[in-house]
């Protein structure tokens, strides 16, 4: 009843700080798992069933969807700065920065995975720093392509074998996309990304 509702009725954008966090946050959870599960269910077919009610697979499951999730933080941040940046500072230090700091926010906001229960997300945040000294440096790019890190995490983690990801990765960078780009959309009409992106841009400023 209330989708119905917020579909008669649209819901007023959001334009604070928290918010745009959690949809981030909401919006990388849903693209994991739908990717995840979607590429796993078409591979698996009629053996689908029974393995997604395997302890073991289960497992392997959970750990390629949050996974998935951590790098698909890290490509909705960059999508929004890729989208603004026009209006962002032109120092690529003071952006960086500012997107490091709102990745570890995103992820403080789940509860850590059981495989990750002993090192956290040090690794990833890591890992995102250097990307963000990439991108910033360079001209903004696409959705499409930006996402790719995303679809090869999933396949890093896939419970498949090898050569099948291999052969699959077309396929999956391809839908991976698809539900990025569908989603910036989505993220559009909930959120008010000018006020976000401006929120961004005077915490940059006012760096140090």
């Amino acid at each position: 009843m209330l989708e119905l509702i917020g579909t008669l009725m649209p819901r007023r954008k959001r334009s604070d700080w928290p918010a745009a966090v959690e949809a981030i946050r909401a919006g990388a959870a849903f693209l994991a798992q739908g990717a995840s599960y979607s590429y796993l269910r078409a591979r698996t077919l009629l053996a689908g069933p029974r393995l997604f009610q395997d302890e073991g697979f289960g497992l392997a499951l959970q750990i390629c969807k949050w996974e998935a999730f951590a790098v698909a933080v890290q490509d909705l941040i960059l999508i929004i700065e890729a989208d603004h940046r026009d209006s962002l500072p032109a120092d690529p230090v003071r952006r960086a920065r500012v997107l490091g700091e709102l990745y570890r926010e995103v992820l403080a906001r789940e509860e850590m995975p059981e495989h990750r229960a002993d090192k956290g997300w040090s690794d990833l945040i890591a890992e995102f720093d250097t990307r963000l000294d990439v991108y910033m440096a360079k001209p903004p790019l696409k959705p499409d392509a930006i996402s790719i890190a995303t679809a090869m995490r999933l396949l890093d983690h896939a419970p498949i074998d090898k050569a099948v990801r291999e052969a699959d990765q077309i396929m999956v960078v391809n839908n991976v996309a698809f539900r990025f780009i569908d989603y910036q959309a989505t993220l559009r009409k909930r959120i008010d990304l000018e006020a976000f992106a401006a929120q961004l841009a005077e915490r940059m400023a006012a760096l140090p």
